[in-house]
């Protein structure tokens, strides 16, 4: 029984390790030659941009504008620098459109200003010096 159990453990074990494992496709020509095929690594870029905030609050509502922009891989605001840390794919996002979405949330990102509209519409504790 003990051993059993043992053998069970040991092929679950096998099991998982193998289908972690990374997999390359492999296709089948005509000629019987087999080809391998790998994607390759999506390029990101680091940015960092000013943006201007006061509170927790502000930080969510930042980084949420930043994920909205397709291309957008981790945004990270912090407070005390007033810095959003952005990672993203240059070949479908940019920073002026994250520039963009986060001015639209009520903040001033970069060389990006929020509307009066936009700025007035965030709770009093959002109102940073402008």
């Amino acid at each position: 029984m003990k051993t059993r159990m043992i053998k069970l453990s040991l092929a679950t074990l096998i099991l998982a390790i193998v289908t972690a494992l990374p997999v390359k496709a492999t296709v089948q020509s005509p000629n019987k030659a087999k080809t391998t095929v790998t994607a390759p690594a999506a390029k990101t870029k680091h940015v960092q941009i000013p943006v201007k905030g006061s509170c927790e609050l502000c930080k969510a509502r930042i980084e949420k504008a930043a994920k909205s922009v397709k291309g957008v891989k981790m945004a990270m605001w912090e407070q005390k620098s007033q810095t959003l840390h952005l990672q993203y794919d240059p070949a479908v996002a940019t920073p002026k459109k994250v520039m963009q979405a986060v001015a639209k949330a009520g903040h001033d990102a970069g060389t990006v200003k929020a509307t009066t509209k936009d700025y007035k519409a965030l709770p009093s504790c959002c109102q940073y010096k402008r």
